[in-house]
């Protein structure tokens, strides 16, 4: 096995600690995946959030506005790695109940980049987006893979 082959194992499993994070809302989980200067361009405002602890805090809103477990699936994950640095991008579905018992949820497109430090894979930088309807510019929530 090649050594990118050998990090796209380790990423791939870095991407379940991610999944498990979220889907049990376990923010220890969620804070060995991203590096701490990490710049994330997230669905909710502003255009750019700076920091890990930025992106914790956007987590744990999540967990509060939905009843535990949440719901987080992946679909089409692609992984491309060259040496110490990889891309991976995939379309991604955060579901779950809210407080009042609705069901919720909605796919965004997910890219992150990673890099290798110190042994370990982090993530860098992470975009998720909603794609919109033009010429309204109504997010596009209801789209589906």
């Amino acid at each position: 096995m090649t050594n990118n082959a050998v990090s796209e194992v380790e990423i791939r499993e870095r991407i379940e600690t991610l999944l498990d994070g979220i889907r049990s809302g376990d923010l220890g989980a969620l804070k060995t995946v991203f590096a701490p200067n990490l710049v994330s361009f997230d669905v909710e405002a502003p255009l750019r959030h700076l920091g890990a602890e930025k992106k914790l805090q956007n987590w744990e809103q999540a967990f509060t506005i939905y009843r535990p477990p949440l719901g987080y699936e992946i679909r089409d994950l692609t992984v491309l790695v060259d040496g110490n640095l990889a891309v991976t991008y995939a379309v991604n579905r955060l579901s779950g109940t809210l407080p009042d018992g609705t069901e919720s949820g909605m796919w965004v497109r997910w890219t992150a980049a990673w890099q290798r430090v110190d042994g370990t894979w982090q993530i860098v930088h992470d975009q998720a987006s909603v794609p919109m309807y033009f010429p309204d510019g109504r997010a596009a929530t209801d789209l589906t893979p």
